[in-house]
């Protein structure tokens, strides 16, 4: 016996059936790209970064220049692919580059040698 199969089988889904996804990803995503998820990953994974080359170079200032540096061009290659995917914001972007910058003069300052 055959299950007779047809073009409305299967209800499509209306917008009250993914009004749970919608408050889900609201928290991440709310305002084209607003929400304050993907910045606060990014935080953390620059902590995480950071305190792992400083703590695997030594606990010097050079160390941690050189962790600042390691932690921000992470976090600013991720930041531009999550703005490519539109998972961030722009406006959340600076922050990796300007410490990235400030990373960078303070790397040159703990080690003069460097040309």
């Amino acid at each position: 016996m055959a299950i007779p199969v047809s073009a409305d089988w299967y209800e499509m889904p209306t917008s009250n059936d993914t009004e749970g996804l919608y408050g889900l990803f609201k928290f991440i995503n709310n305002e084209t790209t607003g929400g304050l998820f993907m910045p606060v990953i990014l935080i953390v994974i620059w902590m995480i970064s950071f305190t792992s080359v400083f703590s695997v170079v030594g606990g010097t200032r050079a160390a941690a220049a050189r962790g600042w540096v390691f932690a921000s061009f992470l976090v600013s290659i991720l930041a531009i692919l999550a703005s490519i995917m539109e998972m961030l914001n722009p406006k959340f972007m600076y922050l990796p580059f300007i410490a990235l910058a400030f990373g960078m003069l303070w790397l040159r300052l703990e080690s003069p040698s460097i040309e």
